[in-house]
């Protein structure tokens, strides 16, 4: 026998880190499930960031960050639920993508919030397949959810870049999303998925009108995790949409996520009149926004025939799976 052969093997698990824990940590034997190193995720590739997030060619990110909350019945081990999440379902998806978070809020057996890097419009929806797997075969196989308690959320982060070239057009484009999460508050949530538990993502009633939003100081915004909008990181960056629920299925999230990537685009162009027109905001959407409407909106009665009728007339036909 090799005397090299005589030396113990180690064997390294995967665990869930601690609420907003450091993401590049590593104990004897555990690995914390957290990111090697911040990357933009491009269509085909990713662009690694310092530790303040930028790019090496100082060029603004322009990408979504989704935190998808999970509770899993059946895995009553938090590390087993870690290695099945890294080593069987991420698999699907490129390395350094994920990182697992312990949330206190959530519940089952055990549970863990999936907490990606940044990821560009294009990058997330050429990996469309990979999350279909995730939500529809693996998602089911292991007894996980994310909406049968109504625990579960999907907050999205945005990066300001998204919504416009200059730092002016940017923070205009943000004062009004901020203005139709919260006087289209019940839209917003059927639009996105969110069940009855709205604790989390509150309605900001001083942001309901168009004066209060307009004026709105958006580096000294209130902070609370019960607001629909968070602006805790817009200084750094970024902003969080906090209404969006945790989706059933892929058919779910794929629509929840065209649905948010057309209000941004919306709102860079739309006028303060029109952000009161629900016909405007989603003239010109494709057909997975307007299944969503016609649909869970309609269902939930925040959205009438009329108005259905007159986005139906603009619906832009676009075929991603």
């Amino acid at each position: 026998m090799r005397k090299d052969a005589k030396a113990p093997k180690t064997t390294t698990l995967n665990r869930v880190q601690g609420y907003h824990e450091g993401g590049f940590t590593s104990q004897t034997n555990y690995a914390f499930l957290g990111f090697t190193s911040n990357k933009y995720f491009t269509s085909d590739r990713f662009i690694k960031l310092d530790q303040h997030f930028n790019r090496p060619d100082g060029k603004p990110l322009k990408g979504f960050g989704l935190e998808i909350e999970t509770e899993c019945r059946g895995l009553n081990n938090a590390t087993v639920y870690a290695e099945v999440l890294a080593n069987i379902i991420f698999k699907h998806f490129p390395d350094d993508l994920f990182k697992l978070q312990h949330d206190g809020s959530l519940g089952g057996d055990t549970s863990a919030e999936c907490i990606t890097q940044v990821m560009t419009r294009e990058f997330i929806r050429n990996h469309y397949q990979s999350f279909r797997l995730m939500y529809d075969t693996y998602f089911p196989a292991f007894g996980i959810s994310c909406s049968r308690s109504g625990n579960c959320g999907m907050h999205v982060n945005i990066s300001n870049g998204c919504f416009g070239r200059s730092q002016s057009a940017q923070e205009t484009a943000i004062r009004k999303l901020l203005y139709i999460a919260n006087k289209h508050y019940n839209l917003c949530c059927s639009l996105t998925y969110r069940g009855s538990n709205r604790h989390y993502c509150a309605r900001m009633l001083q942001f309901t009108t168009q004066e209060a939003c307009k004026n709105a100081d958006l580096n000294n915004m209130p902070s609370s995790h019960g607001n629909c909008c968070n602006f805790s990181h817009f200084p750094e960056g970024r902003i969080e949409l906090r209404f969006v629920g945790g989706q059933r299925n892929f058919g779910g999230f794929r629509n929840t996520m065209e649905c948010i990537f057309h209000l941004v685009e919306a709102v860079k162009t739309l006028t303060w009149a029109e952000c009161d027109s629900v016909e405007a905001i989603f003239a010109g959407c494709n057909q997975y926004v307007y299944d969503r409407l016609r649909s869970r909106c309609k269902d939930a009665g925040d959205i009438t025939d009329s108005q259905l009728a007159a986005i139906r007339e603009t619906v832009k036909r676009e075929e991603l799976v």
